[in-house]
């Protein structure tokens, strides 16, 4: 009887030590927390393969999700701006962490004029031409702070975890150091080329990498430009004196191919999210070695 009523009184208690329930809302940012928690919990994604924050809405099975969470990692209403209304009204008070207004993170802004046009996904409410870029993950150096911000926030929540997450942290950091090396030594020959992308997703990336891109194209990935818009591009993408023009998955590989055929360049791909890269706890260091890779391959064979 004393071993079942000792029995009984552990299930009762075990929910107070039942590990923080982590919802973080895009694959890159939860590959980064998948392994910070390894070996105490997986935290959930909220937005699946090919989903995206730019125009994505909430499931009822999300919205539970929100709601049960301990903890919530976004990045920012200027990414994910679906989850700007559901934040307010489900997660939990003080149970949110919006990754762009850590202190000591690198912010870039949009950039605008010469070969640049206005991303039409960021801060749509907002005429500040001076908005902030939100795809900080792709910074290896924000990355780093990310990781050390995130494993100090699962520390207060789960603070009997603390060798845990703080082994995890250190495990981390050294493999974005690792790669930031790698990435550097295969992107340095091809610095100066300039090339263009279909819109402004990847400064964060250029900026760490002292890369050349020098423009975007900036098409709706829901809408198809008319003929004179698109007389437009073809224009402007053949006047920039680019090498390569990058499309992304969401955009038409058929607009994308007119436009590099018509204007002599170089056709490649890359995808700031990685929406084809199979989910799993190495999938942001997948994601930072095929833009490099894609990279390499179009601008590589070039001659200065």
């Amino acid at each position: 009887m004393r071993i079942s009523l000792t029995i009984f009184l552990f299930l009762l208690a075990s929910p107070c030590f039942a590990a923080p329930k982590i919802v973080v809302s895009i694959a890159p940012i939860h590959s980064l927390v998948s392994l910070l928690t390894k070996g105490v919990s997986e935290p959930k994604l909220l937005l699946r393969q090919g989903g995206s924050p730019h125009s994505s809405s909430l499931r009822p099975s999300q919205a539970r999700a929100l709601a049960a969470a301990d903890l919530l990692i976004w990045v920012g209403p200027e990414l994910e701006s679906f989850l700007t209304v559901p934040v307010g009204r489900l997660v939990q008070p003080n149970a949110e962490m919006q990754l762009l207004k850590l202190e000591g993170l690198k912010l870039l802004s949009q950039r605008h004029g010469g070969f640049w046009e206005e991303d039409q996904h960021a801060d749509k409410n907002s005429h500040d031409k001076q908005s902030i870029n939100p795809h900080i993950w792709l910074s290896p150096d924000n990355a780093r702070h990310i990781v050390s911000s995130i494993s100090q926030r699962l520390i207060q929540l789960d603070p009997k975890n603390t060798a845990i997450y703080r082994q995890n942290e250190e495990d981390l950091q050294r493999r974005v150091d690792l790669l930031e090396q790698s990435l550097s030594y295969l992107l340095t020959p091809i610095r100066t080329r300039p090339y263009l992308v279909f819109h402004d997703a990847y400064p964060y990336f250029e900026d760490a990498f002292s890369l050349n891109a020098i423009g975007s194209v900036r098409i709706s990935a829901e809408r198809a430009p008319g003929a004179r818009r698109l007389q437009q591009i073809t224009t402007k993408v053949s006047e920039s004196l680019a090498v390569c023009l990058f499309s992304e998955p969401q955009f038409s590989p058929a607009l994308a191919a007119s436009l590099a055929k018509d204007s002599g360049l170089k056709l490649g791909e890359l995808d700031p999210l990685g929406s084809a890269i199979d989910q799993g706890d190495d999938s942001w260091f997948i994601l930072m070695e095929k833009l490099a890779e894609n990279l390499n391959n179009c601008l590589g064979e070039v001659p200065d």
